[in-house]
């Protein structure tokens, strides 16, 4: 629209040019004008025929002309005054002269078309490049395409009743033979359209219905651009309404039928009546109002297109123009200005469109006959313009506000955020020294022990794992996993040496994994709160903004898949491969992909929004990754670990004496606070600290 608009003021010149202009009373005289006959036109003839001045001459024609009459009495004797003796027919030319005076308009316009296609027009130029042309919505055909559609002699014609009233014959292929635009310039501004188009069908191009495009953005002649308010009022279809749906794709407002329906082969009437606003630009001197009446988007032929504008006030607009043809390529010539009354004007274009050619008419209007905006509807301009950034922004501001004050929260140490969890011993020493090491793994099998799962002994200075049993209900998937990785198939015995160290590190990384899976869970209830209200912010500013849109639904689906899509992709970038080589495969498709995504979210809002987004998805995996660490938090589980260390140090004795010891054996062994359990009597069936005390040492 931006190239178009200015390449159209490129055409003005430093003054507005008028464009032919004839006065009517009223806009009806407009649509009838082209189809009346000139008041002084002058009787078409037989060029043949003699003058009569030499009466020989004449006979002679008449005879000649006689012989190919069908049915005749003539004679020698005959008397030519006597009208039943001959049945005359007309010359070839003659005849076609006739048909030619006879045709109705829309078959003018059709043989101007073709000879416009052939290149015996010299109002066209054929070696004009028909391919670079405005925005439409489905590809254009080339120029032999259109010729092989339209300029057959003996194509077939129907009859059609126009919404003027007047009756014509049309080519039976799929086109526009009837566009009008009734515009309505109101005093605050608002422009009210009524478009009336009459649509030949054959289930080509018009399968689904007749979908209508719509400039999104309005741009001045100081190259300013703002994005215009659109309201859809009704459409109906030979009279009878059909619900529409508005879209946004690019630069552009599609009106499409809400419900998908096969159009049957037909001639159709639509209605789209429709309200916009912002699509007047204020100058210092006059107010322009500038509107394509085609919208250089459809991909059939229009072969009468006129447009009235009527405006508010008693002034006479300033100026008034018309162009039409391709970008680059307008014209006034082929087109005309009437002016009615009741500040009417009247626009026609006197030859049809072809794919991608639009009408555009500009008009200029007196300063002081509009009203001049209020505060609150500049400032609901401003939103419209500005207000997806400032929601954003918000979103933005809001979750890494929050996060800050949390962190400091926590870091104060005033958090009392805690939450149950499996006070495993691997989990326990995970919380306290933050690794997962040897100690860890043998305080597992401890676990084991206790469950009754497995047994520990010592035997010649070796040291073995008994299986005791298959059921292994209790025990979570990766448990068993390493449980199977160390007793394969039937054995029930593993001895600790070199030759079985490869089954106990495949247990160890599995009973890693399970555990630090377990903190991230931990970590990840604890975070819920704040997460879900980042969640929350980045949702409430996705809706803000897909309400400043056309479709609300349209733009918040697109704006959540393409974050769920670059939430996804970013946490890709956080994993570790094992592979150098595929992680980094991984990572530049991952970051491709976001890009992509952030590409296309630009397409429907502002690219600054798509960015700010992106922003808060960052940093709700980067806060979150965060609070996940120890220091986070797991701060108030990390001193509850502590405190459970002291217990058992603090009432060792205590606990030695019975089966309390039992239950505790695996936690002692990870806290490291064997040397306070010594061996005794009380616990010597159970006691098996030396015997994982050995068993640690050989992994």
């Amino acid at each position: 629209m931006k190239k178009l608009f200015l390449a159209i003021c490129f055409c003005l010149g430093s003054g507005l040019a008028l464009a032919e202009t004839t006065e009517l009373s009223s806009i009806d005289e407009l649509r009838a004008r082209e189809s009346q006959a000139p008041l002084n036109a002058e009787e078409i003839v037989d060029p043949r025929i003699p003058s009569g001045e030499n009466k020989a001459e004449m006979d002679a024609f008449i005879k000649e002309r006689l012989k190919t009459v069908p049915i005749t009495k003539l004679d020698e004797n005959e008397d030519l005054n006597n009208l039943k003796s001959v049945d005359v027919q007309h010359s070839a030319e003659y005849i076609n002269m006739l048909k030619e005076n006879n045709k109705s308009t829309f078959e003018k316009i059709y043989d101007n078309a073709l000879k416009r296609l052939s290149g015996t027009d010299t109002a066209a130029d054929p070696n004009q490049p028909y391919d670079d042309v405005y925005y439409y919505i489905n590809d254009q055909p080339s120029v032999e395409e259109q010729k092989k559609q339209w300029e057959a002699p003996d194509f077939p014609v129907v009859n059609v009743e126009l919404p003027n009233g007047a009756q014509t014959l049309v080519p039976a292929r799929e086109h526009i033979p009837y566009l009008f635009s009734k515009i309505e310039i109101m005093p605050n501004g608002l422009v009210g359209i009524n478009e009336t188009i009459t649509v030949i069908a054959n289930g080509e191009k018009l399968k689904n219905g007749l979908s209508r495009v719509l400039p999104k953005y309005s741009v001045s002649r100081l190259n300013e651009k703002h994005k215009i308010d659109f309201s859809l009022l009704s459409v109906t279809i030979n009279g009878q309404e059909v619900s529409y749906k508005a879209e946004e794709i690019g630069d552009k407002i599609v009106l499409k039928p809400k419900d998908v329906f096969t159009l049957q082969p037909g001639i159709y009437t639509y209605n789209f009546a429709y309200l916009i606003d912002r699509q007047l630009w204020s100058y210092d001197d006059f107010n322009e109002f500038y509107w394509d009446v085609t919208g250089s988007s459809w991909n059939l032929v229009i072969t009468n297109a006129g447009a009235s504008v009527s405006f508010p006030g008693t002034q006479n607009p300033i100026s008034q123009n018309i162009f039409i043809g391709y970008p680059g390529q307008l014209t006034s010539e082929n087109a005309f200005v009437a002016k009615g009354e009741d500040n009417t004007l009247g626009f026609v274009s006197k030859v049809p469109l072809f794919i991608g050619e639009g009408m555009h008419i500009i008009v200029a209007l007196p300063k002081n006959e509009l009203l001049v905006p209020n505060f609150s509807k500049r400032f609901s301009w401003f939103i419209s313009d500005y207000g997806d950034v400032l929601f954003a922004l918000f979103g933005f501001t809001a979750i890494l506000i929050s996060y800050i004050i949390s962190w400091r929260y926590i870091s104060a140490g005033r958090s009392k955020l805690k939450t149950g969890m499996r006070r495993t011993a691997p989990m326990l020493r995970y919380m306290i020294k933050g690794v997962f090491d040897k100690i860890s793994f043998t305080a597992y099998l401890l676990e084991l022990f206790r469950k009754n799962i497995i047994d520990i002994q010592e035997s010649e200075n070796e040291i073995l794992l008994i299986k005791k049993t298959d059921n292994l209900a209790s025990l979570e998937r990766r448990e068993r996993k390493a449980l199977a990785n160390l007793f394969p198939g039937k054995e029930a015995v593993i001895k600790v040496n070199k030759q079985t160290q490869l089954k106990f590190k495949r247990a160890f990384k599995l009973i890693e994994k399970n555990t630090l899976k377990s903190f991230k869970n931990v970590s990840l209830k604890l975070s819920a709160g704040y997460l879900f209200f980042s969640v929350g912010m980045l949702l409430l500013a996705e809706a803000a903004i897909a309400l400043l849109a056309v479709n609300f639904w349209q733009i918040f689906s697109i704006e959540l898949a393409c974050s769920i899509t670059m939430a996804f992709y970013i946490w890709i970038l956080q994993l570790k491969f094992r592979s150098a080589l595929f992680g980094w495969f991984s990572k530049i498709f991952a970051l491709l992909i976001i890009l992509f995504s952030l590409m296309m979210l630009s397409v429907y809002i502002n690219p600054i929004s798509a960015l700010i987004l992106l922003a808060m998805i960052y940093i709700i995996f980067a806060y979150t990754e965060i609070f996940a660490k120890r220091s986070g938090l797991m701060k108030n589980n990390i001193k509850d670990a502590i405190s459970f260390r002291d217990y058992l140090i603090d009432n060792a004795q205590t606990l030695s004496l019975g089966r309390d010891f039992y239950s505790q054996q695996a936690n002692i062994f990870a806290l490291e606070i064997s040397s306070k359990y010594p061996e005794n009597p009380n616990i010597k069936e159970n006691y098996r600290l030396n015997e994982a005390e050995k068993l640690a040492h050989m992994l």
